[in-house]
């Protein structure tokens, strides 16, 4: 099993000691999944969190019957539906998947052990919970102050592949904006 990426990741966050290592090693089943495959759907409760060794995923919700797409998972990052797998209650979102994907994946009760058993999973927990936070409070800040060929822009800047894994209506939604508007958007782009 290929891990070397998502102790990089934990590492970049806290001292990983070998015992810690092992028992995460011990904790994860990795998974080759294909596109469009829902890792999590809204109502059921989040039962994994997941490490994304390669691909693409999206996180979405339906507002008033429309799909509002939320967040965004590259290479190297780790997914989860906190607040459904933490406090195992059922999710307002779902996951899916927007690539082939190669990913790590731990189940709620492995993780519940570490945390008895490693003081250290307590310190890598708030941290990522902290990104997530931050991460949502930016994407608010973003849509309240920058125009929309401005968040498109810096939207394209942290995700230059974006394009290939999702639909206008999808980036649309991401921006806040209608579809329509996102068409002149990019037709603006172009022209430049």
């Amino acid at each position: 099993m290929m891990t070397e990426k998502l102790f990089t990741v934990l590492s970049s966050i806290h001292l990983i000691r070998p015992e810690f290592r092992t028992a995460i090693e011990q904790s994860l089943t990795a998974l080759t999944l294909p596109k469009d495959h829902l890792l999590l759907e809204a109502t059921k409760v989040a039962e994994c969190v997941y490490f994304l060794e390669e691909g693409f995923a999206m996180s979405y919700t339906f507002v008033k019957g429309k799909k509002q797409v939320e967040c965004f998972w590259h290479s190297g990052q780790i997914m989860v539906s906190a607040r459904s797998f933490f406090e195992q209650v059922p999710s307002q979102e779902f996951i899916q998947l927007r690539a082939p994907c190669e990913l790590l994946c731990m189940s709620y009760p492995r993780i519940h052990h570490l945390f008895e058993v490693f003081p250290e999973a307590h310190v890598i927990y708030r941290v990522i919970m902290n990104q997530y936070y931050e991460h949502s409070r930016e994407r608010t800040r973003d849509l309240q102050h920058l125009t929309a060929v401005e968040r498109y822009e810096k939207l394209i800047q942290h995700y230059p592949n974006i394009e290939q894994h999702l639909t206008q209506h999808e980036l649309a939604s991401y921006l806040g904006i209608a579809p329509q508007s996102f068409s002149r958007l990019k037709k603006r782009q172009r022209g430049r």
